[in-house]
């Protein structure tokens, strides 16, 4: 039963085919995932055939095995076993919305400036997790991934009026209630609704739906889904630092400082992160042409002073 947002306005928006939705190889391999006894060998045939989820797996594996004395450089049958098929799956789907495009009508919606980042969310997420372990790294992969998938559907859906929106400064929570008002959802439980119509677990369509605002989720503080909208909150702020250098870039560097506090990370681990997400990000932009060609950029010279201290404490001009 979809809870996100009104079902009859979500059929709507499916029958007007509205909603981004997978499709070739990799929706024939979401649904051998998705079967009790799939056949093994023409799933790996696939998955090794597409560059871009092979090479995930591969990296996930690696990750998770970072102690082997050398690392692994094909998918094999123990590898889709150790991520998992369910995990497997949210990859496929991760990637094959990533060759999504958006209406040329929406003229303000910009494309690659939006898969940019959103990979570099995605990035985020899993080297955050990395650490933590709060969630399998493929999952919050792809929940990184798929948090942003709402602005797309909005630029699907509502060509005109989103783009007519998107010339708006408008903080967060004024940019949610414009959408609310205007389309009758907005990219956050369009993206949640999204999500949990897939079969994604509900535990990570919730931290989708409250990624903005991680400290309104239902869970208790300190819970593993508390934990969860935190990380895509960190992770959203380390996107912005990346890939959209703001001029409030002291405001972005202090949700940094909040979310660390609550993840319980101390300051010195958010650069190595930082570096591991663009490591990864910088990949993507050679596997992915839909990011464009980008650099990930540095962190700001006063960033630790306000890691450490705050932006009030930090000292300095920060102009």
């Amino acid at each position: 039963m979809l809870t996100f947002i009104e079902p009859t306005l979500f059929e709507k928006l499916k029958n007007a085919q509205a909603l981004p939705s997978p499709g070739g190889v990799r929706l024939t391999i979401m649904r051998m995932c998705a079967q009790d006894d799939p056949d093994m060998a023409e799933l790996l045939h696939l998955i090794q055939a597409d560059p871009a989820l092979s090479g995930r797996i591969i990296r996930i594996v690696n990750v998770l095995n970072a102690t082997r004395l050398r690392p692994i450089a094909a998918v094999s049958l123990d590898s889709l076993l150790l991520v998992g098929l369910q995990a497997v799956r949210q990859l496929s789907l991760a990637l094959s919305l990533a060759e999504t495009t958006a209406p040329a009508s929406c003229v303000n919606f910009k494309l690659p400036a939006f898969w940019a980042h959103t990979f570099a969310m995605a990035s985020s997420a899993q080297a955050i997790t990395s650490l933590t372990r709060v969630a399998p790294l493929s999952e919050m992969f792809s929940t990184g991934l798929l948090a942003n998938i709402g602005r797309l559907t909005l630029a699907s859906a509502h060509p005109s009026g989103y783009s007519s929106l998107l010339t708006r400064a408008l903080d967060a929570p004024a940019q949610l209630a414009m959408e609310q008002s205007l389309f009758g959802f907005n990219h956050l439980n369009i993206a949640a609704a999204l999500m949990q119509d897939w079969k994604i677990p509900d535990l990570f369509c919730d931290a989708v739906l409250h990624v903005e605002d991680p400290a309104s989720s239902p869970g208790e503080p300190g819970s593993r889904q508390r934990e969860i909208a935190w990380t895509l909150h960190l992770s959203a702020a380390m996107a912005e630092l990346a890939c959209a250098p703001s001029p409030a870039i002291d405001a972005v560097l202090g949700k940094v400082v909040v979310a660390l506090e609550q993840l319980q990370l101390p300051p010195h681990d958010f650069v190595e992160l930082y570096r591991l997400a663009g490591q990864d990000w910088q990949e993507w932009t050679q596997t992915m042409p839909v990011i464009g060609t980008r650099s990930w950029q540095s962190l700001p010279a006063r960033a630790m002073d306000i890691l450490r201290h705050g932006p009030e404490g930090a000292g300095g001009d920060h102009a």
